[in-house]
């Protein structure tokens, strides 16, 4: 694709996203003019979006809402003292090699894949979270859809899986910088 192409396809984009859902088709038929592989790039990032939106916002109010039930230093405090470090152990195919960061929901490891030879981020949920049904379905809910999305601003999932003890995590890109947990 070229840049000029992407350039287009990125305006008209962000002139959907200006109107009602209701307008967004007359719009994309008048903006795209018979050119039907432009109209079907959009109608993907305009699809996308909606995921997205979907994903993280009606999730992010559940959460909040739980986080403001709980006393905030006791979420931390449940989280550090029932999830001991696991620098060293290797879980699945995963060694962990350093501890990344940790908060009310989860702590974040850097692993090595023993499989493929690569860097990756796990995430494991809080004990409490992983042995609720209803919030287990959730996250692997979650999970899906987030690993449905392709956006350079969304990091990819690789895999959700479960410890011995029966603790849920999810495997990541691991990308360099910061981050929150």
């Amino acid at each position: 694709m070229t840049p000029e192409r992407w350039q287009q396809i990125e305006q008209i984009y962000h002139s959907a996203l200006e109107r009602e859902e209701s307008q967004r088709v007359a719009f994309l038929a008048q903006a795209c003019a018979g050119d039907e592989a432009l109209r079907r790039e959009v109608e993907s990032l305009l699809a996308q979006q909606t995921q997205a939106e979907n994903f993280i916002e009606a999730p992010a109010l559940e959460v909040a809402a739980e986080g403001m039930a709980w006393n905030s230093d006791q979420v931390t405090v449940s989280v550090r003292s029932q999830d001991p470090s696991r620098v060293g152990q290797i879980v699945s195919h995963y060694r962990i090699v350093q501890k990344l960061g940790e908060g009310g929901m989860g702590v974040v490891y850097k692993a090595q894949d023993l499989k493929l030879e690569r860097s990756v981020a796990l995430k494991f949920l809080p004990p409490q979270v992983s042995l609720d049904a209803e919030a287990k379905v959730r996250f692997i809910r979650e999970a899906k859809a987030a690993s449905a999305l392709d956006h350079p601003n969304i990091g990819t999932i690789h895999e959700i899986a479960e410890t011995d003890d029966r603790q849920m995590f999810i495997v990541m890109a691991y990308y360099e910088g910061s981050f929150a947990v």
